[in-house]
């Protein structure tokens, strides 16, 4: 993440800032140049009103959720304190695996500081049901020699990546999984804590894709001072433009081969830069800052990649094949000027080269730090399928995060019915074998406590002044059972009050159930605490609705009892 946001997060911490020594001293004509508001428009709230059910509690700082090949009802997070979790979509988590003893430590300036290392990404094998092989991304104290290195004779490493592969007993799968092999397939040095991208995943391709960060600090060039330290391992034109090492790149390869350097996995021959002499094989596409988070779209396999800017913009791209989305010499679509050896920034000066633009971006006006998601594919929240769910992981450094969705052309916020905001730093996304998504955070921003929570996007009711479509009811039987389903009901016409009959009902299984719609049978009422009802200008009011059961009906017929606003 950028130098202003660390110095943020330090002073909400009440530490001392540790001499995060960028000169932001700037000449005339560097001033003359620089885009202090580089996109005027502001991210207005859209028209998609959905709420946050909370999924499970107690975690550190989860950043990343998937589902295990085939397996709709459990989603496994990772913990940024290296646990991974094993989340049962119906009723609670349990931990899958504890990977905590190999990281370094963490606390980048301090004990329960902020930091960007970590269990940063996991991913399962495609065939994970037959060959129970997991892939991590860990940050580990650099004791050894890495595969990978920028760091100058006499020169030290901050920390390494590591990519292993584990094998774990799947006949213990349900109760106490543990793995029984494991191995590294490749390392790579970081020159500074931050700006380690961290994401890991398998393409529809079956290739493995893992993103990494530029190496830390900031403006990506030698010659800075960060923390008190000059800096080290970006050379004068800096990692991201320099695909001959993996920091600032997305690296593809095949996990399970064997014609790389060090004979520990494959490098697939259609790759982009395959037969190259002078670009990384591995490389798949260059030019980042720090790709914390990219995703698959289920639906059409898009690669789509969110990279975290420095001082000005924050970025989606749709990632192309041996494309280079310009870091360092490009911040979203504006030309980045390093400064020498002060503070770099963005102008509107010309961009000489073949660069691939972001889809969308915004400015700091609106975050800090672009946290990537998924496109959205789920069946419950009809106006989000297809459109790109993102977060920014906090506006102002102090715990305001933010929750997007774009279509591809403009960014609009989620606009939720229980709360004015999330109340919390978005750390990243999930999304389950059914297309659903998830919201993760904390509300410190650092990898330690217990506030970390997994919550789920869930619809309201919507009633379009014919139809009443409720995604998720508890029925609460007068024998004691209970299920959930989801229902629609028309409106008869010309009835006052106004009275709806049943028209469809639906099973769902358990981790569909939204803990706020309610059927009770002994009584016969019905419960709807978020209805959206849209008006003719298309604009949205949310209320609070209470309905009671015609007994005497010749069909399933509710009768509106009570309605009040809620927003």
């Amino acid at each position: 993440m950028k130098t202003t946001q660390l110095i943020v997060f330090v002073a909400l911490l009440g530490l001392t800032c540790p001499a995060v020594a960028l000169d932001t001293a700037t000449s005339d004509a560097a001033l003359a140049k620089r885009l202090d508001n580089p996109i005027p428009a502001t991210i207005e709230k859209g028209t998609i009103r959905v709420r946050l059910k909370t999924i499970a509690s107690g975690l550190a700082a989860p950043n990343w959720g998937v589902p295990a090949p085939g397996d709709s009802e459990y989603l496994y997070v990772s913990d940024q304190n290296g646990k991974l979790w094993r989340i049962n979509l119906a009723d609670g988590s349990k931990l899958f695996f504890d990977l905590s003893a190999l990281l370094v430590p963490l606390g980048a300036f301090g004990s329960e500081s902020y930091d960007e290392r970590g269990l940063l990404g996991f991913a399962f094998h495609p065939q994970y049901a037959d060959n129970e092989l997991i892939y991590t991304y860990t940050s580990e104290p650099a004791s050894a020699s890495s595969d990978f290195s920028t760091i100058p004779p006499g020169g030290s490493a901050n920390h390494r990546s590591v990519i292993r592969e584990w094998k774990m007993n799947f006949s213990k799968f349900a109760t106490e999984p543990e793995p029984m092999d494991v191995r590294v397939l490749l390392t790579v040095d970081q020159p500074q804590f931050n700006h380690n991208g961290g994401a890991l995943n398998f393409g529809p391709d079956n290739r493995l894709y893992i993103a990494f960060g530029d190496g830390g600090g900031a403006d990506d060039r030698d010659g800075q001072t960060f923390i008190g330290a000059p800096m080290i391992g970006h050379g004068i034109n800096g990692n991201g433009q320099n695909p001959a090492n993996p920091l600032g790149s997305l690296l593809r390869i095949d996990p399970l081969g064997s014609n790389s350097d060090n004979g520990s996995y494959g490098i697939p021959t259609d790759n982009p830069f395959a037969e190259s002499s002078t670009v990384l094989r591995e490389t798949y596409a260059y030019g980042f800052r720090n790709p914390f988070r990219f995703s698959f779209d289920l639906q059409t396999g898009a690669l789509v990649l969110a990279d975290v800017g420095q001082n000005a913009i924050e970025e989606i791209n749709l990632i192309q094949s041996g494309g280079n989305y310009g870091w360092g010499l490009k911040e979203g679509s504006f030309r980045f000027d390093p400064n020498g050896t002060d503070a770099g920034f963005v102008t509107n000066d010309a961009i000489s080269g073949d660069f691939k633009d972001p889809v969308v971006q915004y400015d700091h006006d609106e975050g800090t730090a672009v946290i990537g998601g998924f496109v959205y594919r789920g069946n419950t929240i009809t106006d989000l399928q297809g459109k790109y769910v993102l977060g920014d992981a906090s506006k102002t450094g102090s715990g305001d995060g933010r929750i997007f969705y774009t279509d591809g052309v403009a960014i609009y916020e989620l606009d939720f019915a229980d709360r004015a905001q999330s109340g919390f730093w978005v750390l990243g996304f999930g999304q389950d074998g059914d297309g659903e998504i998830y919201v993760l955070g904390n509300t410190t921003g650092t990898p330690f406590g217990e506030t970390g929570v997994v919550y789920k996007l869930i619809p309201n009711a919507g009633f379009d002044g014919s139809t009443v479509d409720i995604p998720a009811i508890t029925a609460r039987f007068s024998g004691g059972d209970d299920a959930v389903y989801r229902a629609r009901m028309q409106m008869i016409a010309g009835s006052a009050p106004l009275r709806f009959e049943v028209s469809q009902v639906e099973p769902l299984a358990e981790r569909f159930r939204d803990d706020a719609t309610v059927f009770t049978q002994a009584t016969g009422q019905l419960q709807i605490p978020f209805i959206n009802v849209t008006n003719d200008n298309g604009s949205i009011a949310t209320y609070a609705v209470v309905l009671q059961q015609i007994t005497d009906a010749p069909a399933l017929t509710f009768e509106l009892v009570n309605a009040s606003l809620v927003k």
